[in-house]
């Protein structure tokens, strides 16, 4: 909170194009900053790709990351996140859509894309929902979350690629055994393969694959990757960004834990 507004609120009304407001760095001038266009729309008949997220609110999001950091640093950090992903998928040739959890009443954040309120009584209903309603326009879909800031954008191409190849399901395996993305050719978006899973467990990926195997779809793995969602993983993060510069895929990552004086965590275990 700055100003008594909050941070993230600013991050996404000025689209994904809009930075942090973070102090100027020693070395780098001011009036510096990147220019950045705005998202261009894909046509219609491109994949459609569905951002899964949360608005930044404290308390509600990174909650696993709080006592390492504050809620708001929580909060702060989840918006940073979001806005540096935003701006690498708004240059793929897919449509991008994202999918707000919001409380009852709640309404979703401004931002410059296209957003929908994810319907369901759990995450595989919300999953599915959206899912099959993409679907019903007769395209490819896919569900991402917003944990991993330094998802390539090829990433998301391939999994597209995959499905024109052949494969029916594309899934991303996370590290701790979940996924973070899941492509479907429009026949294969089945309720089967989202309802009765453990969500937020080491089960996820493997009863997906087990339910793709039982409804006879080809399935694909994309490389593993890995959530943001302890301090463990933002002291991994650190050190990657710290040790890449970081700037032209997560600017304000990067600049809000340079802030925090966390990209040069001394004496870490590896």
């Amino acid at each position: 909170m700055r100003g008594g507004r909050p941070l993230w609120l600013g991050i996404l009304e000025g689209g994904s194009g809009a930075r942090l407001a973070v102090p100027e760095r020693a070395g780098k001038a001011r009036g510096a900053s990147r220019v950045e266009s705005a998202p261009v729309p894909a046509p219609r008949s491109a994949p459609l790709l569905f951002l899964f997220t949360k608005p930044a609110r404290p308390g509600r999001v990174k909650t696993r990351l709080i006592g390492d950091l504050t809620a708001q640093q929580a909060a702060d950090l989840h918006a940073a996140f979001l806005a540096d992903l935003l701006d690498r998928l708004a240059g793929g040739s897919f449509e991008l859509r994202i999918a707000w959890a919001l409380d009852p009443g709640e309404v979703p954040p401004p931002t410059a894309h296209t957003s929908e309120r994810q319907e369901g009584a759990d995450l595989g209903e919300r999953l599915f929902l959206s899912l099959a309603g993409g679907a019903k326009e007769g395209r490819p879909v896919a569900a991402l979350g917003s944990d991993h800031p330094t998802l390539p954008l090829e990433r998301v191409e391939e999994a597209f690629a995959r499905l024109e190849a052949g494969a029916q399901v594309v899934v991303g395996p996370a590290e701790d055994g979940g996924y973070y993305l899941i492509a479907l050719r429009p026949e294969a978006v089945r309720r089967r393969l989202f309802e009765g899973i453990a969500w937020s467990t080491g089960e996820v990926l493997a009863a997906t694959l087990d339910r793709c195997r039982e409804e006879g779809l080809r399935c694909e793995l994309l490389p593993v990757g890995a959530d943001v969602d302890t301090a463990e993983d933002l002291l991994r993060l650190a050190r990657e960004l710290a040790e890449t510069g970081g700037e032209g895929r997560c600017p304000r990552t990067r600049d809000l834990l340079a802030e925090w004086g966390r990209l040069n965590p001394v004496g870490a275990a590896s």
